[in-house]
């Protein structure tokens, strides 16, 4: 079984955003909690494991397919609350930028393709919902010890090529099909730097933009709380691991 990205390369540089907005209160463990989160930037840029996919009507595409476009590879869940609200930042992100060389592809393997299907006509056409392939297994869970760790995401091999530690969880893929950074949680795709970061990958095919650039852009992405303030069950592997003892 490969190595998965987030796991196989040492010399991915961690990028940890304080968010000073969250001062006034401390967040809950929960696993869609998006308190101080890491956008990992990749040096070197590795290639981005293909995958397949469905479309909501059905229609089954790869991740390969996308090549030539920058691509937002963002994993998500329907029980996980910030989840939904970022769709809203990236919504907004992509018709900001307004490229028909950028791609946003929201995968949700967890949940059925039938809920999948019907929540994506919420969604509009900027975005591309995706769901599991009929007849593929495309997730296993991470055990080690007998703890959840999260979630693998498999290709046509049943090979771990992309691992998912918590919801929603992203992978930017630039236009020759490297990956350039990722992100764990809500981010603010909306903000100006990363905006502007996007267009940096956008205008040059993804193979510069130096590192200081992508860390003086992305320094000051911002995490932010959803909206709702309603109380939801922590669904964090420290939480479900709480739960099996």
């Amino acid at each position: 079984m490969k190595k998965p990205l987030y796991t196989e390369y040492s010399s991915i540089l961690c990028v940890v955003v304080a968010i000073a907005l969250l001062a006034l209160g401390t967040p809950n463990s929960a696993w869609c909690e998006p308190a101080l989160q890491d956008f990992q930037l990749y040096q070197p840029r590795q290639p981005a494991a293909d995958i397949k996919m469905a479309t909501p009507d059905g229609a089954v595409f790869r991740l390969s397919d996308l090549k030539g476009h920058v691509v937002l590879l963002n994993f998500w869940r329907k029980d996980c609350p910030y989840c939904a609200q970022e769709k809203a930042f990236l919504r907004r992100m992509f018709q900001s930028i307004n490229s028909a060389d950028l791609k946003v592809v929201c995968a949700n393997f967890w949940d059925s393709p039938g809920w999948v299907k019907s929540y994506a006509r919420s969604v509009g056409q900027d975005i591309v919902v995706a769901a599991k392939p009929p007849g593929m297994q495309s997730v296993i869970e991470n055990v080690v010890k007998g703890r959840f760790m999260g979630y693998f995401i498999l290709n046509d091999a049943n090979e771990a090529v992309y691992e998912v530690k918590g919801f929603p969880s992203t992978y930017v893929i630039d236009r020759q099909g490297f990956v350039a950074a990722s992100h764990l949680g809500m981010a603010q795709w909306a903000s100006r730097p990363v905006e502007n970061w996007i267009r940096t990958l956008l205008a040059d095919g993804g193979t510069s933009g130096g590192r200081s650039e992508g860390i003086e852009k992305l320094e000051q992405l911002l995490t932010i709380k959803p909206q709702s303030s309603a109380r939801r069950e922590d669904v964090s592997p420290a939480a479900r691991n709480e739960r099996v003892r």
